[in-house]
């Protein structure tokens, strides 16, 4: 072996493959006839010494950290349990054999309820997808169709005679009645109990007239706020607050609280007495159509139709409520109950206790509705009467022919006497075919006795 002090031969370093070898020639030709083929990088680097050793290799640094990305949520949460499959492929269920006469058919008719339905994985809560929605009452997971009282959402909270940029982001108060014109701060519980987290969800916040059926025609969007929510494995032990660039929330994991930014005040027209909407939405993972505002058949949409009257004596209230549009030609009825206050359970937000206590009036309470009218026509208002004459003007039941026109109808309810831990609530709902498409809750309560 040539070491490198060696004198290196003069001439043209040839690696042509007809030598197989690389060989010296005299001329710039090589034996072929062929010029001179150079060498390769490896055959042109002179020869290491016997005691040669290659240097160290440098150690490999480590990656550089990643800042977290801005809307990202870092949630604690547990495993997920093991999901059940099906024996069976959902698109093999009743499947012809191979070669069957009816295949073909079957194949058309899976074809045809995919693109009209669209492809089915499994139940819809049970996708790698958020499910967003806001309670329409406790213990609601979002199941719908809802045949109820869907109208007093315990999600929906307001905060009377606070402005929306000095008001905390937890709710001073759940059980908060608005004040008419005056300044109101509107607040959002929202869920998501889907395997997926949710990022960026935009929670929207409306005002109506008082009404019995709520459309997107009558809506009046007062403000959005938006929430980073986790799956629903996710589960913080306390209230944390998240700062992001498109506002700041408090989360517990896969529910979060958020505040509307917007300041309310609401018409003095209406005592106070508007109807509240908030809609909840990912519109890439978990939309909602614009014009969609019904809380009894969306789990996007919550809803708090609730009038309190605190008084000791009389307790009375005249409200017009709006009966809203229907897509058919056809006759409604509108009737008022009186309940219980055990029954309503948005009772245990507004006295802050899980045992209310409270129970119905022992003297009886005036309610009912006048005939329906066009929408803002004058009507008497019946708590100008005196009580005696105001239960013979009054129907617990109206029937209405629905048309085109907007129609309104006029409720009252008054108590002579009311004592502290008496409480009456009405519903007034609003049936069409039998089915329960709009209401409004009232509750008539007694005032606590002055220490």
């Amino acid at each position: 072996m040539k070491t490198v002090h060696e004198k290196q031969p003069k001439g043209y370093r040839c690696s042509c493959a007809c030598h197989r070898e690389v060989r010296i020639h005299v001329a710039a030709r090589c034996d072929c006839g062929k010029p001179i083929t150079p060498l390769t990088q490896e055959q042109s680097a002179p020869e290491p010494p016997d005691c040669y050793q290659p240097p160290p290799k440098k150690k490999c640094c480590p990656p550089p950290c990643n800042p977290q990305q801005p809307g990202v949520v870092d949630l604690p949460q547990t495993p997920p349990p093991t999901v059940q499959t099906a024996p069976q492929r959902p698109e093999t269920v009743g499947r012809p054999p191979i070669g069957d006469p009816t295949e073909i058919p079957w194949f058309r008719g899976q074809v045809r309820n995919i693109l009209k339905n669209g492809p089915v994985f499994g139940p819809r809560k049970d996708e790698f997808l958020p499910f967003l929605f806001i309670r329409a009452k406790a213990g609601d997971r979002g199941g719908r169709k809802i045949n109820g009282e869907f109208w007093e959402s315990p999600d929906i909270y307001v905060a009377p005679n606070l402005e929306s940029s000095i008001a905390p982001l937890m709710p001073p108060t759940v059980g908060g009645v608005a004040q008419a014109s005056a300044p109101n701060t509107l607040y959002a519980h929202v869920w998501n109990t889907g395997k997926a987290p949710a990022y960026r969800v935009r929670v929207e916040f409306y005002w109506f007239d008082p009404s019995l059926g709520i459309s997107r025609s009558d809506s009046n969007l007062l403000g959005a706020a938006y929430v980073d929510l986790g799956n629903r494995y996710s589960h913080l032990a306390d209230w944390t607050v998240m700062n992001r660039s498109y506002g700041s929330f408090l989360s517990k994991g896969c529910h979060a609280i958020v505040k509307c930014p917007e300041t309310w005040v609401p018409k003095f027209l209406n005592g106070g007495h508007e109807c509240l909407v908030v809609r909840v939405f990912e519109p890439f993972m978990d939309g909602v159509s614009p014009d969609e505002f019904s809380a009894a058949s969306n789990r996007h949409v919550g809803q708090r139709n609730i009038a309190v009257v605190q008084a000791a004596s009389p307790a009375s209230i005249d409200i017009a409520l709006n009966l809203g549009y229907l897509p058919i030609a056809t006759d409604a009825e509108v009737e008022v109950v009186l309940e219980d206050p055990a029954t309503m359970e948005w009772l245990k937000l507004y006295t802050g206790k899980s045992s209310p206590d409270l129970h119905t009036p022992q003297q009886p309470v005036v309610a009912g509705l006048l005939p329906a009218t066009l929408l803002r026509s004058r009507v008497p208002k019946i708590s100008d009467l005196p009580f005696e004459c105001r239960n013979p003007l009054l129907q617990r039941t109206e029937r209405v022919p629905r048309g085109c026109d907007p129609l309104s109808i006029s409720f009252h309810a008054s108590a002579a006497n009311l004592k502290a831990k008496e409480a009456q609530v009405l519903r007034v709902r609003q049936r069409v075919q039998g089915e329960i498409v709009g209401g409004y809750s009232i509750v008539l309560i007694g005032k606590p006795s002055s220490p």
